[in-house]
């Protein structure tokens, strides 16, 4: 067998570790039930330190989905809320 071929499939075997590693948080300091306690979402009557202080978990591509989702349904719901609050005065 030649060569380029064995190197090849040992790259793509490597590469497919380190990518299932990643998704399994095997690189992360933390457990995952540490992972999954350490995000506090955005409370419904936040206010401007609730945001500064809100942080997402990372994820293997960026930010975890589920997090994001949840924190923009929160803010789409107060903006929506203090728009026909305004609308009425």
């Amino acid at each position: 067998m030649p060569l380029w071929i064995v190197i090849g499939v040992a790259a793509a075997i490597f590469v497919l570790v380190i990518v299932l590693a990643a998704t399994f948080n095997v690189f992360s300091a933390e457990s995952a039930e540490e992972t999954e306690a350490a995000w506090e979402p955005l409370p419904h009557d936040f206010t401007p330190e609730d945001l500064d202080r809100l942080s997402f978990r990372p994820a293997l591509r960026g930010y975890r989905m589920e997090d994001v989702d949840e924190a923009m349904r929160v803010l789409r719901t107060r903006i929506h809320e203090l728009e026909a609050a305004r609308g009425q005065q």
